[in-house]
């Protein structure tokens, strides 16, 4: 009886998700190269980037322990959380947790996220038709098409993620609009919403919130305005307030973040159009899939034929607004006014490649193909009576499959290699001190390096990459990569460079050359030569001689170049950039300096006073106003710069990826640490209870003061927009479990 109960029950739950088990085989099979942990997608962004993201999470769930605010594996150190487009909670972070292969996690990721996709479509247009075989063919639409196989597959896991959770979104702020339950509804519409922030997705979290913000607008146009602009608006402020709550966590960082990286000021017109669309060639852009050589959102033939059919069901508001929602994809992507006017929006003059917005194309298009189903339906059997649905549905199915999918070109698989796999990184492992690599093959600053491999391994790299960097980190990295490297990169704790070519640098030694790799996709880490630098710096050491700069930031900057390339001794001698005028400090502070260097017109009358206190205690002043001067001589620089006190390393240790320390026992001077703590609001260095300054040096890195201090120096990270994002985020939470126990409560009482 149990059996039989049993056996009717699965063949119940079959029936009612039939389409959904489908879609699940369908995506299993599209994958099936990666259904493992020894494979990964043949994609440069999935080997480099996530895995590198990956690694990192990994690190934080298995071996550190605490939460990834800092990641010290690249760009000689960074914000983590802080980046926009990567991930923190995920599926691939719960995949991460449970299973502890990354490359497993990120495959499964991948698949999951897919088949989400095609969930999400069949949920909404289940909701709109209430016919499973339209949803099917729509979320078949919407998981394999141009867009899809050209750009989101070949892009970052985050991209995937976000384009998953559109149809989510949409669904559920189209119920609160329409059902009772507004408020449950617009809850789930803000929870997912936030788990595309928490995802990376802002590039389709943009597009998603234009989707929702113009159907918003779109939904007053019907009667009884006043009734619906009232729950509009109500659903609007619910769905603004919890996502800015839920994802306070990552957004404060990330906004702050980018106030200080490349994207502060936006990116220029010509970034943000990237390579529009050309509206002679919408053909190709739109429809045909087999043409490759253009940003394609293509849904094919037989869903163009279906879109047609849905243009008649323009008497419903969701095709119109649709149909509407195509026509501003077009205009957008093909970089015409309507991308001028979005330029102006906040968060989309902070966006690249405006052609992206096919992304509302594919959206739209999978739905008017739904209702196009249902036309054709309806049309052939005004014609054909005896015809049945099921026998039109399987011969379209079959079209989409071949022409969407049997057609295309599967996802490509690659063997993953482990960063023991390549012989130049195995040699560099087996030095177990503390130092970073420089991958000079990465003929450019931001790129695919190798860190991926590097952080596998526990060493950091000094270049790095993604969309997002500090300008002033990245124009030190290209001089280096030019004028001087050894040097350079020595001061950032580079004591081993890779090389695809060899490098006339006398303060380089070739240790050996390996096995090259240029047909692997990033085989900028295999060398082969490998070089030993004989200019490294310790990760933290003391010296006793320093230069203050004061002037404008370009002045300090250049004057600092100028320096570092000729004449600085890293370990003798401490170039601080902090504040521009001698009025911002007062003498206690100045004569802890061994002498300035007044840089442009920053001097006043009322500054005279101290620097003459500051002369008398012996500081050097150059140029050296109380002898007439006005400019500095190279002699002079000299003179300053050569200091014969000997540096003294100490130990940095790690306390966890957000922390470090040093332990003192007394001494004097400055504590050099090449560490980019200076740089970025949130670190603070403490001892014994008191805070000490954190002074900007040598461009790109950091510099203590010590005045005889005994006992441990920690140097921790945690920034106050994560201070206040975690707040804001858990009390947001409570809230949302407090109102879902009160309905829990109400529904037990009611009789």
């Amino acid at each position: 009886m149990k059996k039989a109960l049993s056996i009717s029950k699965l063949k119940g739950f079959v029936k009612n998700h039939f389409y959904v088990l489908i879609l699940l085989v369908i995506v299993l099979v599209f994958f099936s190269g990666i259904l493992s942990s020894s494979k990964i997608l043949d994609n440069v962004h999935y080997i480099n980037d996530m895995t590198f993201q990956s690694e990192n999470i990994k690190k934080y769930l298995h071996e550190n322990g605490s939460f990834p605010l800092w990641t010290p594996y690249f760009y000689a150190g960074h914000p983590f959380i802080a980046i926009p487009e990567y991930y923190i909670f995920d599926l691939n972070f719960l995949y991460i947790l449970i299973f502890k292969n990354i490359f497993l996690s990120m495959n499964l990721a991948v698949i999951s996220y897919f088949f989400l996709a095609g969930l999400g479509m069949y949920l909404l247009i289940y909701e709109l038709l209430k016919k499973q075989n339209a949803a099917f063919i729509a979320a078949i639409i919407f998981m394999f098409n141009g867009l899809m196989h050209r750009f989101i597959l070949s892009g970052h896991l985050n991209i995937l993620e976000s384009y998953a959770l559109i149809p989510f979104v949409f669904l559920f702020v189209y119920k609160a609009l329409h059902k009772k339950k507004w408020l449950l509804n617009s809850i789930f519409a803000a929870l997912f919403l936030s788990l595309m922030i928490y995802a990376g997705g802002i590039i389709f979290f943009l597009y998603t919130g234009l989707i929702i913000g113009a159907y918003m607008a779109w939904n007053l146009v019907r009667g009884n305005f006043k009734k619906i602009i009232v729950k509009t608006m109500l659903v609007s402020t619910v769905i603004v307030v919890l996502l800015f709550g839920l994802s306070a966590l990552k957004l404060l960082p990330v906004l702050e973040f980018t106030n200080i990286s490349n994207r502060s000021a936006g990116v220029n017109y010509q970034e943000y159009l990237g390579n529009p669309i050309k509206l002679s060639n919408l053909w190709n852009h739109l429809i045909n899939l087999s043409d490759d050589g253009t940003f394609s959102g293509a849904v094919g033939i037989t869903s163009l034929v279906l879109l047609l059919f849905g243009l008649l069901s323009l008497r419903k508001k969701i095709v119109v607004f649709s149909a509407l929602l195509l026509i501003l994809s077009i205009l957008l992507a093909a970089g015409t006014i309507i991308s001028g006017f979005f330029y102006q929006l906040p968060g989309f003059g902070q966006m690249r490649h405006v052609e992206r917005a096919l992304v509302l194309f594919v959206f739209a298009s999978s739905l008017i193909a739904a209702y196009g189903f249902n036309n054709l339906i309806f049309t052939i059997r005004k014609y054909k009576k005896n015809v049945k649905e099921g026998v039109i549905f399987s011969i379209v199915l079959v079209i989409l499959v071949i022409e969407l999918i049997l057609l295309q070109t599967f996802p490509k698989s690659i063997e993953v290699v482990k960063p023991n796999d390549i012989p130049i990184l195995n040699e560099i492992s087996k030095d177990s001190s503390e130092f970073r690599i420089a991958t000079y093959a990465l003929s450019t600053p931001v790129g695919a390096s190798g860190y991926n491999y590097y952080s596998q391994i526990g060493i950091s790299a000094i270049k790095g990459g993604g969309g997002i960097w500090m300008s002033d980190y990245v124009q030190y990295l290209a001089i280096a990569q030019q004028l001087a490297p050894s040097k350079m990169f020595g001061i950032l704790n580079g004591k081993y460079i890779i090389s695809d070519r060899e490098i006339d640098d006398s303060g380089l030694l070739l240790k050996e050359k390996f096995q090259g790799c240029k047909e692997c996709p990033i085989w900028e880490a295999y060398g082969p030569y490998l070089y030993e630098n004989n200019n490294f710096v310790p990760r933290a050491f003391i010296v006793n001689n320093a230069v203050l700069l004061l002037g404008d930031e370009n002045d300090k900057r250049d004057f600092s170049y100028n320096l570092i390339t000729e004449n600085l001794e890293p370990l003798s001698t401490v170039l601080i950039q902090d504040k521009n005028s001698v009025s911002d400090y007062n003498i206690d502070e100045l004569t802890n300096f061994n002498s300035l260097f007044l840089l442009g017109n920053f001097v006043t009358q009322n500054d005279i006073p101290k620097l003459q206190q500051y002369a008398n205690k012996g500081g050097i002043i150059l140029p050296n106003l109380f002898e007439g001067k006005n400019s500095i001589t190279r002699q002079e620089i000299i003179e300053v710069l050569n200091s014969k006190s000997i540096s003294k390393e100490l130990e940095l240790k790690e306390i966890s990826i957000n922390e470090f320390s040093i332990n003192l026992d007394g001494e004097e001077g400055w504590l050099v640490l090449s560490e980019r703590f200076a740089n970025f609001p949130g670190w603070k260095a403490t001892i014994n209870g008191k805070e000490l300054k954190i002074y900007k040096s040598d461009v790109v890195i950091s510099a203590v003061f010590l005045q005889g201090e005994k006992g441990e120096l920690t140097f921790k990270y945690y920034p106050d927009s994560f201070r206040k994002g975690k707040i804001i985020t858990i009390a947001t939470i409570l809230i949302l479990l407090i109102y879902g126990l009160y309905i829990i409560y109400s529904r037990i009482r009611k009789p």
